[in-house]
């Protein structure tokens, strides 16, 4: 029974650590703090021999999305975790959405709909942004949230969901599109008043996840794949140090590639925004 890595909350951070390290029952954060003077390094070399032996490739990642829909998660427990263009091309609680608003995509040919209106979102072609109009610059964004920046949007650690865009409310895209017109103004709103928030908790393997989740360039990721993972297994066991101790950055992103989906077996539950909110935020004297 392999553990999960998992960095949501100070808890599962020490539970990781303390199995994967076989650490002696309440020894962790004492041999952390004092031992190592709470420096991940120090604490590295104290446990090389067993950090070495972590099987990074088939390390199962946890991360998690936040997403709201109208009826509790049924699509995606059915189809998995999709990116936006099959989402916008599939039979989903946001594509019958915008129908509803006779608004579609034709992602093949890089156009939007709306009732009856063609517009072309091939978001190249408005590169020139400084002499463009409020539409072509609305049109740009609607293209490259498609074409561009489609991938399942996730994070390995978010202290206050609700404090991150507003995601929690109703879909980054709805945002984008709302903007068009007064036609489209109302699509935000009426999302936000009739679905339900919740967060998707999944796992996911570390060749699924873009090389910037966590190196600084490719020329990394390639070096430390050669050096047997060297970089990545300190990284990984300096994360879950600053998680258990509360200290990590506000938001920590997992950037799937592209094409990846998530199979329904692959998630692991699905719990309300609110509750999971709360369950994060205690840990950080805040509810």
């Amino acid at each position: 029974n392999v553990m999960y890595y998992d960095i949501t909350n100070p808890n599962a951070s020490y539970s990781w650590l303390y199995e994967t390290l076989k650490v002696r029952e309440g020894e962790l954060i004492g041999d952390y703090i004092i031992e190592c003077h709470s420096d991940p390094n120090e604490f590295y070399e104290r446990y090389r021999t067993v950090i070495d032996k972590i099987d990074i490739e088939n390390l199962e990642i946890v991360a998690f999305q936040v997403t709201s829909n109208d009826n509790k998660c049924d699509d995606i427990k059915r189809n998995g975790l999709h990116n936006l263009q099959w989402v916008l091309s599939n039979d989903t609680v946001l594509n019958k959405y915008l129908k509803k608003y006779k608004i579609s995509f034709d992602i093949g040919n890089k156009l939007l709909y709306i009732d009856g209106d063609r517009y072309d979102i091939d978001y190249e072609k408005y590169k020139d942004l400084d002499v463009i109009s409020k539409r072509k610059e609305q049109l740009h964004n609607i293209g490259h949230k498609i074409f561009y920046d489609f991938q399942i949007n996730a994070f390995l650690f978010c202290e206050d969901i609700y404090k991150y865009s507003t995601i929690h409310e109703a879909p980054e895209f709805l945002f984008t599109l709302s903007n068009v017109n007064k036609y489209t103004r109302e699509l935000y709103e009426t999302w936000k008043n009739n679905c339900e928030t919740y967060v998707v908790k999944f796992k996911v393997k570390l060749k699924k996840l873009e090389y910037y989740t966590f190196y600084n360039s490719k020329i990394e990721y390639e070096k430390d794949k050669q050096e047997n993972w060297t970089y990545l297994r300190k990284q990984l066991v300096s994360m879950a140090l600053e998680s258990m101790m509360g200290n990590s950055a506000s938001e920590i992103y997992a950037y799937m590639k592209p094409n990846t989906v998530i199979i329904p077996e692959n998630i692991i539950e699905y719990v309300s925004a609110e509750e999971w909110r709360r369950n994060v935020l205690k840990y950080f004297g805040k509810e």
